[in-house]
């Protein structure tokens, strides 16, 4: 679940089941700078901000029933704001072109695009083509290889009251 994403208590969760541990004090930092980060989502101009995400992400109770059918119902809200689009990838697909793993697309300002990639073994930044223009179409067929956002919409409800 992007940290954009998260409810607190699922932030918590998350940080709590790190390896190595943190202490709590160090927990308690992490969540609330992640929810800090979250006041892009509000801040104007608004942002055009869009998510694929794996089905697993919604199905793995992270912090238990409780928190992830919390997390669901923040999820929608998110989805039903204007400018944000989440899709679900369709898990029965048996291939996508992000198989690969996670990254983010960027764009400044000023319209300089960039991307992040951050994994077990650290983080950077792509600011150089082929490699950048390369993501940027790897998402582009990613968002063609998934749900829509209105069926994205309606599972995320879905599972939210199954839970």
């Amino acid at each position: 679940m992007p940290g954009l994403l998260q409810t607190e208590a699922y932030a918590r969760a998350v940080f709590t089941s790190r390896y190595p541990n943190y202490d709590d004090e160090e927990i308690e930092e992490k969540v609330a700078a992640r929810l800090a980060r979250q006041k892009l989502l509000s801040r104007r101009p608004l942002p055009d901000i869009s998510f694929v995400l794996e089905m697993i992400v919604l199905t793995r109770p992270i912090g238990g029933r409780r928190v992830m059918k919390a997390q669901l119902r923040h999820l929608a809200e998110a989805a039903r704001l204007r400018h944000v689009r989440i899709q679900l990838m369709d898990p029965y697909r048996e291939d996508h072109a992000a198989l690969d793993g996670p990254f983010v697309l960027l764009e400044t300002d000023n319209r300089r695009q960039l991307a992040y990639i951050e994994g077990q073994g650290g983080s950077f930044f792509v600011t150089e083509h082929p490699q950048l223009g390369n993501l940027f179409g790897k998402y582009g067929v990613t968002r063609a290889q998934a749900y829509t956002p209105e069926r994205t919409l309606e599972t995320i409800e879905k599972m939210a009251e199954e839970l």
